[in-house]
């Protein structure tokens, strides 16, 4: 007897929800196998794969729900619209993941890992340690790294077909992703094989802590006990100016040096800018706000950089008006308050110039071993930049390499804790299961948002 179209419509809907079971379990598999590397993201894929469960939990209770003899023609597409949202965000994740299992990005993508959970975790342990995991790296053909809410690309990512993830508007994008237990940041393609530029992940990082963390009501009002002169202006670059702090706080020296790389252009471009509104200061004024906030911990290092950027741009010679307000602006993000702490009592670099030579310099010479007593990522992401900004006479072809590998080797065939530090696996699983109820709820809601938005779409059709 040949099987009617409601049966099979049933039959095609099943295997569509359990298809993302299929993939989720292949990934949690590949998460537990020793030597690929990607026990790293043990949890990570299993937080997400709760996430999904929990959207897709309406399907799956509607199709058990349902007598073997009932039609399903009525709810398809309902049904396939929350499947297509479950499988378009796991889509994100996938792409990131598979990367990892190749051999020529596996390193890098692991060192940048460590490097935006090294920036991440104080404030995360601090404001909410339950909330999120550690951030996903991954590569794009962007100009510079870029938090994923902050990017329009994210439509992109999310396929935004005729279903419920093509019928979500800007606002609740935002929305999606702070339902979903991943941080993702962005970097070029090309740091790939340039290990400094990475370091600008740190200002990222900024705005993920800012996002997840809701600190944007406490930045605004820091800023307006400030006394600022233009206190309108800077309020429109509070996030921006947020990030750049937290990055120099979590960097020092080598956060500064990177950005100052990132944003330097023509000469006349940067001299010759001025702005009186927008999302970001004029670059001069970037590095001006960047260097005072170096001055504080950093006084020598602060003048180098300085004189490094006067020497092709000279001192600030436009927005000067502004500069008054640069202290100001610095001592009040960095005050806060948040949650009664300090943005300095969360997080700092330490003082210690002649590590990041010393790895650099050995690095330059081929000499893993001299530095093999190095494990914090920061430490050695800042080496890299310390070599970039003093490249070493014969300096060997590998050099950016052995400080990837160095940093990648750390635990390598671990699982990870909330600290970013190995743990048995029974520990990691208590973990993940006093989360299991929290990242379903989530999903859930995120099936209720999804729905509103499809709602709301068809209503404006």
């Amino acid at each position: 007897m040949s099987a009617g179209l409601n049966q099979r419509r049933r039959a095609e809907i099943d295997a569509k929800v359990t298809s993302l079971d299929k993939e989720l379990g292949h990934w949690k598999a590949l998460t537990d196998r020793d030597g690929l590397g990607l026990r790293r993201h043990h949890s990570q894929v299993r937080r997400v794969g709760a996430v999904l469960e929990g959207l897709t939990e309406s399907v799956r209770q509607v199709l058990d729900g349902l007598p073997a003899d009932a039609a399903v023609l009525d709810r398809a597409t309902s049904l396939e619209n929350s499947i297509l949202a479950a499988h378009s965000i796991w889509e994100v994740f996938r792409g990131k993941l598979v990367l990892r299992e190749d051999g020529m990005f596996r390193d890098i993508l692991a060192a940048c890992d460590d490097l935006a959970w090294e920036c991440y975790g104080p404030a995360m342990r601090l404001f909410d340690p339950d909330r999120k995991g550690p951030p996903l790296v991954y590569f794009t053909a962007t100009w510079s790294p870029f938090m994923m809410p902050r990017d329009s690309s994210f439509h992109n990512e999310v396929r935004a077909g005729p279903g419920a993830a093509g019928a979500l508007r800007d606002d609740e994008f935002l929305r999606v992703l702070k339902y979903l237990p991943i941080p993702l940041i962005s970097v070029p393609w090309y740091h790939a094989v340039h290990l400094p530029g990475a370091i600008v992940i740190a200002h990222e990082v900024g705005h993920v802590v800012e996002f997840d963390f809701d600190l944007t009501a406490d930045i605004a009002r820091a800023l307006s006990k400030a006394g600022l002169d233009y206190e309108d202006v800077w309020m429109g670059w509070a996030s921006e100016v947020f990030a750049d702090l937290y990055g120099c706080l979590c960097m020092g020296p080598a956060f500064v040096g990177a950005m100052m790389d990132l944003l330097s252009a023509s000469v006349s471009s940067v001299q010759n800018e001025t702005r009186s509104g927008g999302k970001y200061p004029t670059r001069a004024l970037r590095v001006e706000l960047m260097l005072e906030a170096l001055q504080r911990k950093h006084a020598e290092d602060a003048a180098r950089l300085r004189a490094t950027w006067e020497d092709v741009y000279g001192p600030l010679g436009t927005m000067l008006e502004f500069e008054p307000d640069v202290a100001k602006v610095i001592d009040a993000i960095h005050a806060g308050p948040y949650r009664d702490r300090t943005l300095t009592d969360i997080i700092g670099f330490p003082a210690d110039a002649y590590a990041d030579r010393k790895i650099g310099e050995a690095a330059g010479q081929g000499s893993a071993a001299d530095f093999s007593n190095y494990t914090d990522p920061r430490r050695l992401f800042a080496a890299a930049q310390w070599l970039h900004e003093n490249p070493q006479p014969g300096q060997h072809a590998t050099a950016y390499d052995l400080i990837v590998q160095q940093i990648s080797k750390k635990a390598v065939n671990e699982y990870r804790s909330g600290a970013n530090k190995p743990v048995a696996k029974a520990a990691v699983e208590a973990d993940l299961i006093a989360r299991l109820d929290d990242d379903r709820q989530s999903g859930r809601a995120l099936a209720d948002l999804f729905a509103d938005a499809l709602e709301s779409h068809r209503a404006d059709d």
